[in-house]
Order: C-alpha cells, then structure tokens, then sequence
C-alpha cells in the first residue's frame, strides 16, 4: 500500500519571511493572522539561497508599535540593521550613515529653499508626459519597464542640476553603488542605453575615464558593500568636483547649487563630499519608493477599476489617490533595527542587541488605524501610513518621491483610456522591495488635452 505523503504546514511566519512567498504577493493574510495573535512575533532565520542560518528577529507588526520604533532612533539604532532581503547576510548597509549623509540630513531642509524647487514640479511633469507620450499610440507596453523606471533617475538629474547630456552616468552610478543585488530588477538605460560620450560635456568625459573597471562598467558587476563603497565612485567624484565649480561660475536652480552656496571656509562642508551623498540618499529612495511605487499604484488601479474611474471624474483626488497608493501597495514593507537598550514593544520585552524588523505592510493595514484596510480608497481620510518612514529617519526624497508619483499618474489618466492588463505581471522575489520587474498593460489612447 502507497503511503500518501502529506505536506507539512508553513507557519505565518514562515510565510512573511521567505522571499519566495513575494513572487506571488505580499501576504497580508498572514500578516492579519500574526497581527491578530501577538503584535511582535519572533522570526526564525532560515538559511536562504546558500546563505547560513541567522539570529533571527522580532516582527513588528502593528501600527502604534511601528511608530514606536520609527520614532526614537536612539533606542531603536539602523547601525547593524541589514537593508536587503532579509536573511541574505549581515553588516554594514547604506542604512549607516557616515559623517557626511547625517551632516546632509540634518541640512539639506535648508538647501531645499523656495527657488530651488520651484520649477521643479513642472520639469517632472515634463518628463512624466514624454515618457508616456512616447508609448502612448503603441496602446500596449510593459509599464514598468518602458514607462515608469527611468522617471527616477531623469527627476533626479533635473533636482540636481546635471546637464542634460550628462544624466545617464547617474544610471551607471546607480548600478555600480545603490543598486541591491536582486535578480531581475530592471534597470531602465543603465544597462540598455550605451552612454554617448561624444555627445556629452568635458566632465563627464573625464569621469568615464575614472571608471574604475572602464567604459564597459555595468549593471552586471556585483556593486561593492561595506565601508569600500564610499570610495568606490572615482568618477563620481571627479565629476561631482568639476560640477560643483561648474554651479559657482554658472549658478541655477538646483540642488547643487544651493549646496554649493552652503559651503564655506576651510570648515564648511565640502560638496563633493555633500553630492555623493545626496546621489546615495535619493538613487535610493528612487529605487525603493517610486521604482515600486509606480508600478504598484499601476497594479492598484488594475484592480479597481471603480476608483479608477472616480479619479478620472475628480483629478483633486489625486494627492489623495497618490497616499493611497503609497499605502496599499507599500513599496518597501519593512526596515531593520537594533534594539540598543533593553525595552518593551508591543508588551514583549526586547533585549539589547536583538534586531526589529518593522513590516510596515502589515502596520499600513492595521485595522486598528484603517478602516476596511485591505480596500484601495482614493479618497481615504486620514491617511497615516508609514510607506515613507517616519521620524528622524524617514524617506530624504519623500516630497520628491510624491512628486514623481502624482506626475505620472496625471500624464497616464490623461493619455491612457480603458486600462487593462496585457499579460501576467512578474514581481520582484524579496521580502524586503514591494516590486513588479515586468507589468505588461494595454489602452486606448486619448488625444492629449
């Protein structure tokens, strides 16, 4: 007699930390079942991909708990936290910051005056429209790949101040030193358009000969980490140098040259060092937040068709629509910390040392915070979600992030008719990045007002 062999359960834990599970969706039933039972779980790190077993963590699933922590960085540290894929190693991450990125943050509000940005919101714009006009007869595209990835990267140069000629190199860079080793995700021209140097400034020319592996530095090379990533960029550098002279003869509204402006004496601080690590701060809030949240407010209105239409018949909704977005589909669903004193989170004791991962999915359903919060809303009121972190450490390019959003969405509604999906999507695999590397859609196109 065949003995029929029967599947072992996965616990709900289990479940939220493989990354296996993301390939098919965010688990948000298992999110509710943990949230529901006990609001700090303990996680079991398996080993994952060839990578040894971890120490594991404390899940911190619910609302109040998160804010908690998000809230007081002294006791709650990002130093020792690990910003990739959950159980894929330890060690120093971007989330560390060295001298300069905290000196940045704690300055760039200031840099971030009136005239700096107050042409900004229209070039993004500009560049939202161009992106979606240049598909938009086709009626068919994959919209994460064609549409949506390379809005980052071109609202970033334009914040900046990088001529025109010169943004693909921010592309390269981004490869090279913020990109996470995650299969598949797309990387827009940094891999599929070859920069021209022959149409380029004398600067960049002179940074592309400071690449350290040579014009033929891809995607492909594994990107350094730990404390040899700082110095990595040569040629960014070297670039950053000559375009910070460059804004003291030839002033403009950008970014780098309100830091520029900022820099003094011997002491003051220095803005080479300054845009590096702005690059640092907002490629990767660009690669989280609005390379997953694009595609993700994409996949929202896919699936709500109703909401959609309610968008349409009142584009004031949209700043709402765009919070909403942020929320339901959540472009990161979780960050790392250390507990650096013994406490109490969510009435279990957490002990120095031990690490905390807030899933802010799970805590952006909280249905002790968002009524019938599995529902995609454009118009909820109030809105308190963390999709951009909170505190002293929340998102630097949260305002940019926004704008990005609000202008594509706004170019898609007005170009974009009887949205519908062409195919099926194909999500990112990490329990860390709420992606879609591929989100094939199809449309009429409506005659641009």
């Amino acid at each position: 007699m065949t003995q029929r062999r029967v599947a072992t359960p996965v616990s709900d834990t289990d479940t939220i930390a493989s990354p296996d599970t993301y390939v098919r969706g965010v688990p948000h039933d298992a999110l509710a079942r943990l949230r529901g039972s006990t609001p700090v779980a303990w996680i079991e790190e398996r080993p994952v991909d060839g990578k040894p077993a971890g120490p594991g963590y404390w899940a911190v699933l619910r609302h109040a708990d998160a804010c908690q922590v998000l809230r007081n960085p002294k006791l709650f540290s990002v130093r020792g936290t690990a910003d990739k894929d959950l159980g894929h190693g330890r060690g120093r991450t971007p989330a560390e910051d060295p001298p300069a990125r905290s000196r940045l943050r704690r300055r760039l509000p200031k840099a971030f005056g009136a005239r700096t940005i107050a042409c900004l919101p229209e070039r993004i714009d500009a560049r939202a429209y161009a992106l979606v006009d240049a598909v938009a007869e086709k009626g068919e595209a994959d919209f994460t790949t064609e549409i949506a990835t390379d809005l980052p990267l071109l609202a970033f140069a334009d914040l900046v101040g990088v001529p025109e000629s010169d943004r693909w190199l921010l592309a390269d860079w981004s490869a090279r030193a913020i990109a996470r080793p995650v299969a598949g995700y797309p990387a827009g021209h940094a891999a599929e358009t070859p920069f021209d140097p022959a149409g380029s400034t004398d600067m960049a020319r002179r940074a592309i000969a400071a690449r350290p592996h040579g014009p033929a530095a891809s995607e492909a090379e594994t990107p350094p980490h730990g404390p040899e990533a700082e110095t990595a960029l040569p040629d960014l550098r070297l670039y950053a140098g000559e375009l910070a002279a460059y804004k003291r003869r030839h002033p403009g509204d950008d970014l780098m040259t309100a830091l520029v402006g900022q820099a003094g004496g011997k002491t003051g601080p220095d803005p080479v060092e300054e845009f590096e690590s702005l690059f640092r701060l907002f490629a990767a809030a660009g690669d989280d937040a609005v390379k997953g949240g694009l595609p993700g407010g994409m996949v929202a209105l896919l699936k709500n068709p109703d909401e959609t239409a309610r968008l349409r018949a009142d584009p004031s909704l949209l700043e709402s629509a765009v919070e909403e977005m942020l929320r339901w589909w959540s472009p990161v669903m979780c960050v790392g910390r250390t507990v650096t004193a013994d406490t109490v989170v969510g009435n279990v004791p957490v002990r120095k040392g031990e690490r905390l991962v807030v899933w802010v999915s799970s805590a952006n359903r909280d249905e002790l915070v968002f009524a019938e919060p599995g529902r995609f809303d454009v118009g909820r009121a109030p809105n308190d979600h963390l999709a951009l972190g909170l505190g002293p450490r929340a998102c630097l390019g949260a305002h940019l992030v926004r704008m990005q959003m609000r202008a594509m969405f706004t170019a898609v509604l007005d170009r974009f008719d009887d949205i519908e999906p062409a195919g099926e999507p194909r999500r990112l695999r990490s329990n860390v990045r709420n992606g879609v590397k591929h989100l094939p859609i199809r449309w009429r196109p409506r005659p641009r007002r």
